[in-house]
């Protein structure tokens, strides 16, 4: 069996599972934290229950620390958000001493935890700043004691660093490439020194194939947690940096409680950032994070849309040439069958099931003595292949396929009636054991050839997953804290809480979507915020770049970023805080592009710049129309009063962005499906929401153009 267009089922795949999107399971208002709790301990049962033999299941507990996890269940709703948070960090620093199958499990204990900390009562923002004014906590000092229990979680780790990699060859000079030298002298000091030690720190970031692995990424926190423990233990100032601090985030979060924006927001992200680098003020830390801590994206698409195809036509059509009972049999199959796609119930994972409903028909030749049997088969075959994506990537359940075939007799040439007679009435009483094995043959084939076409359809999706995302964003500390998805019959959901340590996450729920919503897409403000970071912070984009990015989607290249005669050459070194930075509120769309060094021809000017466009966001028949607010907004940040240098700079840069942010920007209409949904109408916009942080666009397939 083969699809008749590869191509087509690999865009599907793309569209209903990589774009397709949703939320958590969400828990009864009236026993949020009692389920939750329920959850989380039904989930820790499970994860033992895996581990059949009684030694597994003690490494488990000991590498998780299932006292502490018991401890919590026993609490019950009085477990504070500190305790919890900690078991859940202790679950995320650790799945990856775990076998493949046990990690999964622990995964999604994880999971539970984390449902468990977004219910917790807590204080609002009103209360906390409230606390800091009043009642602020105390400095703790960081003792040697400390700095000695860091150590010791870095001698430990840097243990199982280098055990790895003598067991393992590598291409790279992993001692090298990390400044091992460097590293074992400052160790080896009475007095290691972090501004030393921080180029090692860096080198355990970056997009080198490897440093994904536990054993890297549990070594550089280790020692970024040592580095922070020696440099605040040994530092006169610190108290005063930690008055300092706690003013930045009072001043930030009263100014965001009279207006919630995004700069605001980044403000308390790195106060509280801060406050966890020195290890201080944890239970404000955590009162803070858990008031932005909810995902920041989300995504789905219906089940009414995947069918909207009509489903992908099938034929194949392949020699057959088989021994049955010591008969030779040859022949002529042909499958002709229709794939279709529905979404199934799985609170865990987005899964759907690729069903083939089709027909097999098969022209057959026997000889045996001198007889030849002609007959011809149907079988009617229904097979079921289960996808399913979750954080760790595509999974896929076996084949199963049923069938049932009925065998007829067309025409038998012998040397006489007396054969011809024996091998009808041989024909009649074999025919069903006959059918019987034709089915068992069809089905075991359609089986194997789903399995190894799907496999081979996925394998880019797959590898594309792994080595372009999941794997480039863990070697830069930035993969989504969470990765949720799930599925019912009726659609398929994705979300993410994207953040880090000086980073904080959306604060409120997304805007409701209407119950016919074919394809949803719902961006808070912090995940852009909070990716740029991980993605283009300090990073180089220039002029060339440009152009085949906007090559690359068939966008036509402005005439300001064309090439030619008095063109002068062009680049932007992204800043590392805010790179890239959205505003959603009151019906309007902030976009900001902040660089720390900027290229005009031969003139260089390293200055931190921020470069801005405010657009009117408005619903029309046609789609979404974006009406630019005034001009590009250039400021170069601190700066009061600029050179004639800077003015002159200022003037070519708002030229050259005017081209990206250009004064009008509106749908033409729907927006056009590929491949076999393109005869299914167009999608069109819905529902448009800008505010409160949120970015909202539903749509909804219209109807087929008329022919």
């Amino acid at each position: 069996m083969k699809y008749s267009s590869q191509s087509r089922v690999y865009r599907l795949f793309v569209i209903a599972i990589l774009l397709a999107l949703g939320t958590l399971p969400q828990f009864s208002s009236g026993g949020e934290l009692e389920d939750a709790i329920s959850r989380v301990e039904q989930a820790g049962k499970t994860l033992m229950l895996s581990a059949k033999k009684p030694e597994a299941r003690e490494e488990i507990r000991s590498v998780l620390q299932f006292d502490q996890l018991d401890s919590l269940i026993a609490t019950g709703t009085n477990a504070s958000s500190k305790n919890i948070t900690l078991v859940r960090d202790h679950f995320i620093n650790n799945l990856g001493d775990l076998k493949g199958k046990y990690a999964k499990q622990a995964e999604l204990v994880r999971q539970a935890l984390e449902s468990w900390i977004q219910v917790l009562p807590s204080k609002g923002l009103k209360e906390i700043l409230a606390q800091i004014k009043s009642d602020p906590p105390a400095f703790t000092a960081v003792t040697q004691e400390h700095v000695l229990l860091c150590r010791a979680k870095l001698d430990t780790a840097i243990q199982n660093l280098e055990a790895f990699l003598d067991a393992n060859d590598s291409q790279v000079d992993w001692k090298a490439h990390l400044n091992w030298k460097t590293l074992k002298t400052e160790l080896g000091s009475n007095t290691p020194s972090p501004v030393k030690l921080q180029p090692v720190l860096v080198s355990f970031f970056g997009n080198v194939e490897g440093l994904e692995r536990p054993e890297f990424t549990n070594t550089r926190l280790a020692l970024r947690d040592f580095m922070n423990a020696v440099y605040f233990a040994n530092n006169d100032r610190i108290k005063d940096m930690y008055t300092a601090q706690l003013n930045n985030l009072e001043s930030a979060l009263e100014s965001y409680l009279v207006k919630a924006n995004n700069d605001d927001a980044w403000a308390i992200g790195r106060a509280v950032g801060w406050l966890e680098r020195a290890n201080q003020a944890t239970d404000l830390q955590n009162e803070l994070r858990q008031q932005f801590n909810k995902p920041n994206i989300y995504m789905q698409i219906s089940q009414n849309l995947l069918a909207a195809g009509g489903g992908l036509d099938v034929e194949e059509t392949q020699d057959i040439e088989q021994d049955l009972k010591g008969i030779a049999v040859k022949g002529v199959a042909t499958m002709k069958g229709n794939i279709s796609f529905q979404t199934v119930n799985d609170p865990l994972k987005a899964s759907l099931d690729v069903l083939l409903n089709g027909k097999i028909t098969t022209d057959n030749v026997a000889q045996k003595s001198g007889v030849t049997v002609f007959t011809q088969g149907l079988t009617d075959i229904k097979a079921q292949k289960r996808i399913s994506f979750s954080e760790e990537g595509f999974s896929t359940l076996p084949a199963r396929a049923d069938g049932s075939t009925k065998l007829e007799l067309v025409n038998i040439d012998a040397p006489s009636s007396v054969y011809e007679n024996a091998a009808k009435t041989k024909f009649i009483k074999g025919r069903k054991k006959n059918e019987a094995a034709a089915t068992e043959i069809a089905v075991e084939q359609v089986e194997q050839n789903m399995d190894s076409q799907v496999r081979e359809l996925l394998k880019d999706v797959i590898d594309g997953y792994h080595e372009k995302v999941r794997k480039p964003l863990q070697r830069r500390g930035g993969f989504p804290v969470s990765v949720s998805s799930s599925s019912t019959s009726e659609d398929i959901q994705l979300n993410l809480l994207q953040t880090r340590r000086y980073q904080i996450a959306s604060p409120s729920e997304p805007p409701a979507l209407n119950n016919d919503t074919d394809v949803a897409l719902r961006v808070h403000e912090s995940f852009l915020r909070n990716i740029s970071e991980v993605i283009f912070g300090g990073e180089v984009l220039d002029d060339n770049r440009v152009r085949e990015i906007i090559e690359s989607v068939g966008a036509e290249v402005p005439e300001e970023l064309q090439e030619g005669p008095g063109k002068k050459s062009w680049a932007i070194t992204f800043s590392t805080a805010q790179p890239l930075s959205v505003n959603f509120r009151d019906g309007q769309v902030e976009i900001a592009v902040k660089g720390r060094e900027f290229r005009d021809g031969n003139r260089i000017i390293k200055e931190s710049i921020r470069i801005a466009a405010v657009y009117n966001v408005v619903k029309t028949d046609n789609g979404m129309r974006l009406t630019r607010d005034g001009d590009v907004q250039i400021d170069f940040v601190g700066r009061k009063s600029l050179t004639t240098f800077q003015v002159a700079m200022r003037t070519v840069m708002r030229r050259k962005f005017s081209a990206f942010f250009k004064e009008e920007m509106a749908g033409q209409g729907g927006i056009p499906l590929p491949g076999e949904w393109a005869d299914a109408g167009n999608l069109m916009l819905q529902q448009l929401i800008s505010d409160d942080g949120w970015l909202m666009l539903s749509y909804k397939l219209g109807e087929p153009a008329a022919e």
